[in-house]
């Protein structure tokens, strides 16, 4: 405990200044989310780097917490928005070079801890099923960021974005409906765009009930309903030959990563570059 109370003592402004402390932050955060009896301590430390860095951005309520998360606890939400936003960076740069669509962009988790590149802050757009999270974002005076639907299309123009990132948003679709949502992000994506989203695969397949498994290990895809009333809790699981097969023609395969995303598998996409749209 007092180990890791002084790596995040030691960390606090790495997420400012935006260098590879972020994982051993992140590492810590984590532990301390195990040890339920230091939360309070773990608050701490976060609520002063957001405040000394984050221009105090306030937590979300408890109840849109849960929304995204297995828990409605500060530490697990913070915790994976600074794994998110990681991610992200990683994938596209401290500057994009154009407007971003954060798919799935809930009540900003991942959004909070992008806010320390002012280029995030100018190409930052997201959407949402959830309308009581995106009405939060706005009366914190986030602008860029709509309601959605559960089906196509979302509410832009066709080759709107440079990029887009989607975390634990197609783990929760019937695979059924997966390659209509790839035929959409290749056409609100600019020719050359990059596509960066996290699917459930062999590992989430391994703890779900035994009628998911056995639909997974005969045809690559499960979808392993929850029997609880949360927000999008059900579970959509792919193979990696699966989601190869949604995506072919329309956008080609970068890098895949098997639990590339803490225990979801990462793919980056890209949309072919074409002459004329």
């Amino acid at each position: 405990m007092l180990g890791t109370m002084r790596t995040l003592a030691k960390n606090l402004r790495a997420l400012a200044s935006g260098n590879d402390l972020v994982a051993q932050l992140e590492e810590a955060l984590r532990e301390l989310e195990a040890q339920r009896q230091s939360g309070t301590a773990a608050e701490g430390i976060c609520r002063a780097l957001i405040e000394r860095h984050y221009d105090g951005w306030p937590a979300p309520p408890a109840e849109l917490r849960l929304h995204v998360g297995a828990s409605d606890g500060l530490v697990n939400f913070w915790s994976k928005g600074i794994s998110s936003s990681d991610a992200v960076v990683r994938a596209f740069g401290v500057d994009p070079g154009g407007p971003v669509l954060d798919w799935g962009c809930g009540s900003g988790r991942t959004l909070l801890w992008l806010r320390r590149y002012d280029a995030w802050r100018t190409h930052y757009t997201g959407c949402d099923v959830d309308a009581q999270a995106v009405a939060w974002l706005r009366s914190q005076g986030v602008d860029q960021v709509a309601v959605c639907g559960d089906s196509p299309p979302l509410p832009y123009d066709e080759a709107t974005f440079v990029g887009l990132f989607g975390f634990s948003v197609l783990t929760h679709i019937p695979p059924e409906r997966h390659r209509q949502w790839y035929e959409e992000l290749r056409r609100i994506l600019r020719p050359g765009g990059v596509a960066y989203v996290t699917t459930h695969g062999a590992w989430e397949a391994g703890k779900a009930t035994e009628a998911a498994r056995r639909s997974f290990e005969a045809g690559g895809a499960a979808y392993d309903v929850h029997p609880h009333t949360n927000h999008y809790k059900d579970s959509s699981i792919v193979s990696a030959d699966f989601t190869r097969e949604a995506v072919r023609g329309l956008l080609d395969v970068v890098d895949y990563a098997e639990q590339g995303y803490l225990n979801q598998d990462a793919w980056t996409l890209r949309r072919a570059q074409e002459e004329t749209l």
